[in-house]
């Protein structure tokens, strides 16, 4: 039934709002919602940069972290956790830029950007991204696909072409 839902989905043969198989009345929890607001941006770019500059370096201070810098770890950080990668006694290591308050937004931006902080009303910055890994590769997957492990499909989405 799925592979049937599909086929007819992708020929535009089956409703946004269809029900899901052996749940009569139930919608599709994957269908589009409406907004509760009018769409005003008519594109979105979506920079997901591996290995680029880490958010508490760019748009996120964390003054208790820079406060903490140098001293160990809390207790209270790791405890109940199984860290592969992190050391009990490991050093905290907190921001060395400095962040300004910019545009009529106020959104904090480094120092070290001082054209991108110019454009700070033409930006989104999202800080309710949320993950309880300590590792990065567990939180991408998060990100792109819906699941902290590795090997499920990111969701499909319409890709356009200029041409």
């Amino acid at each position: 039934m799925l592979a049937l839902a599909s086929l007819l989905n992708r020929q535009g043969l089956l409703a946004a709002d269809a029900v899901l198989p052996h749940a009569t009345g139930i919608a599709n929890p994957l269908a589009p919602r409406s907004s509760h607001f009018s769409a005003k941006a008519k594109s979105v770019i979506f920079l997901f940069m591996q290995g680029g500059p880490s958010h508490i370096d760019t748009f996120d201070p964390k003054p208790l972290l820079a406060k903490l810098d140098g001293q160990p770890l809390p207790a209270s950080a790791t405890q109940g956790l199984q860290l592969q990668f992190t050391k009990s006694d490991a050093a905290v290591h907190g921001c060395k830029q400095t962040f300004s308050k910019c545009g009529q937004s106020g959104i904090e931006i480094a120092d070290n950007y001082p054209r991108l902080q110019t454009c700070a009303d033409d930006l989104a910055v999202v800080r309710s991204c949320y993950h309880d890994s300590f590792n990065h590769s567990p939180a991408q997957y998060m990100l792109n696909t819906g699941s902290a492990r590795m090997g499920r499909p990111s969701p499909r989405s319409p890709v356009r072409h200029a041409g």
